[in-house]
């Protein structure tokens, strides 16, 4: 993918995907994992899309390097270390709720933009060690590695990640524990290009154990191609792909087996590549193909997409489909196959999301634990407060997340923390901070600005 317009998986990445590997499911049960580009704002609450809409998985896409070997949402937003942000909270608060719920995730690696964490760290035991952060950071059991572009000719950089990874498998299975991996490649109609099939080599010959290949069934180039049968015909192409590899390195695989270490990632909706569309209609066709023949995996890019463009928009778009549809159409047609890397969702349309799994009553008290989300009503000390986007933790009237909408301005406190944008009444007059402020009195000016 790539992330001229959305961020391809970015999805070419569709990286993630690839998880094809199954932690809590028994082989030859296919599961569905779409993709979530972490990246969009406000940050995708896995929960609320997972429980309500039924998703069993999600693939998180993609970690990439931020500041030299560092692991990174998309190059921005560090993680582990200490690192902390809005975008870390959300993300880790709806994660432990979704797995509450019986919920799984998975972590891509790579994508189309920015630096692939492979090329960034130039010692096998610092890549090991940047993967094993974002492992812990988030307890996981599935990575899936997109590999594309430029980055699949870095042979070097390519032997290097396989050979991390492999160490990291021996590590866990050393404590009785899975760490499934899963590589997401682009693709043709025709199948892997031989840099794609050079990297799956290169995952044998280093000796990672992978659960699937994931294409990325998108962008072929050519206009006007029907893209149901060119993802069907693409996975067929892999099935015969993997057994040459397999065979080639001493390692036959059964029918079955070959079929379940295939997956398949389309980017739903209006492509990159104009003239390219995957529709509704296609989506059922692969669908059936995936059940006849017991594909291990299937994703789409992304879950954010699945949704109708505003005014019946037929563009591609990072959070829209570009094509006429009811909301999560395309998860309703692929959660069919529900394979399950965790406990198992119970799909609840009115789930409210949050730690206690509930939906905070309007107007209710302020809860510090509680996760609200844009919409949001609550009372703090004599006022009504709306929130503006996700929070949890943020103090109504400190934090510009608060709007307050009723009930008076809260009176100015010297021992108070103050976002800029917060108001406060000093003296019987209003006063809004420019910027933080702790301390200052209103009447001094400065930070504080008459209103």
């Amino acid at each position: 993918m790539n992330n001229n317009v959305l961020p391809r998986f970015v999805p070419r990445a569709f990286a993630a995907g690839c998880l094809l590997a199954m932690a809590s499911v028994s082989h030859g049960a296919g599961v569905y994992a779409p993709y979530v580009d972490v990246t969009l704002y406000p940050t995708p609450l896995v929960d609320q899309i997972g429980v309500r809409q039924g998703i069993q998985q999600f693939t998180l896409a993609f970690v990439v390097a931020g500041n030299g070997c560092v692991p990174s949402w998309g190059g921005v937003q560090p993680i582990g270390n200490g690192a902390s942000g809005g975008l870390l909270t959300a993300l880790s608060t709806s994660i432990a709720s979704y797995r509450a719920k019986g919920g799984e995730v998975a972590v891509s690696f790579g994508g189309a933009n920015g630096t692939p964490l492979m090329q960034a760290c130039s010692t096998v035991p610092a890549l090991k060690t940047a993967y094993q952060t974002v492992i812990d950071t988030y307890g996981l059991t599935h990575v899936d590695f997109d590999i594309e572009g430029a980055s699949q000719q870095d042979t070097a950089a390519v032997a290097r990640n396989f050979q991390a990874v492999a160490q990291l498998q021996a590590d866990y299975a050393a404590k009785g524990k899975p760490l499934h991996v899963t590589l997401t490649l682009p693709t043709m109609p025709t199948g892997l290009t031989q840099d794609g099939v050079n990297v799956v080599n290169a995952a044998i010959a280093n000796k990672t154990t992978f659960d699937a290949v994931n294409v990325m069934a998108m962008d072929y180039g050519p206009a006007n191609i029907d893209m149901g049968a060119a993802a069907i015909s693409a996975a067929q192409a892999l099935y015969s792909q993997l057994d040459t590899a397999f065979k080639s390195a001493g390692q036959p695989k059964t029918n079955a087996q070959l079929w379940q270490m295939v997956g398949v990632t389309p980017m739903i909706g209006v492509n990159d590549v104009q003239g390219e569309t995957f529709t509704l209609a296609n989506a059922q066709t692969v669908l059936n193909a995936a059940v006849a023949n017991g594909y291990g995996f299937f994703g789409n890019w992304s879950v954010g997409r699945d949704q109708a463009c505003p005014s019946g928009g037929t563009y591609a778009s990072p959070t829209c489909s570009g094509v006429a549809q009811q909301p999560y159409a395309f998860a309703a047609i692929f959660r069919k196959l529900d394979g399950k890397w965790g406990a198992g969702v119970t799909q609840d349309p009115n789930y409210g999301g949050g730690s206690d799994g509930g939906t905070p009553q309007p107007g209710a008290p302020w809860a510090a634990g509680q996760v609200y989300t844009a919409g949001a009503t609550v009372t703090y000390q004599g006022t009504t407060y709306q929130a503006q986007w996700w929070t949890q933790g943020d103090v109504p009237g400190q934090a510009a997340v608060w709007k307050p909408i009723g009930g008076g301005t809260p009176a100015w406190s010297a021992t108070t923390a103050y976002q800029g944008g917060t108001c406060v009444t000093y003296q019987g007059a209003k006063y809004c901070a420019k910027w933080w402020t702790q301390g200052d009195n209103p009447s001094a000016g400065g930070v504080w600005v008459k209103s």
